[in-house]
């Protein structure tokens, strides 16, 4: 399973290369993990990047898991759809 570390702050800056390394991730199996340990914050182009990315894993049969979140970014995660862990 490969892994996405996101690391400091992401926002809509970074949507396009987030979305590009998440599109790569998957071309290498359906099956990946995004880690928050070291991000500072994130915006809700991180959250539309990311429930995009869930949908292709799940149309490929595989699964996205979010790690390593803290509270404040949990609520935006879970706000868009998204949930800790799942």
């Amino acid at each position: 399973m490969k892994t996405i570390k996101l690391v400091g702050d992401v926002g809509i800056k970074m949507a396009r290369r987030l979305c590009d390394s998440a599109l790569a991730t998957i071309e290498a199996g359906p099956d990946c993990v995004v880690d928050f340990s070291e991000a500072r914050r994130v915006d809700c182009s991180v959250a539309q990047v990311l429930l995009a990315l869930r949908r292709e894993c799940e149309r490929r049969g595989g699964n996205c898991l979010i790690r390593n979140v803290n509270d404040e970014m949990a609520r935006l995660l879970e706000c868009a759809g998204l949930k800790r862990g799942a």
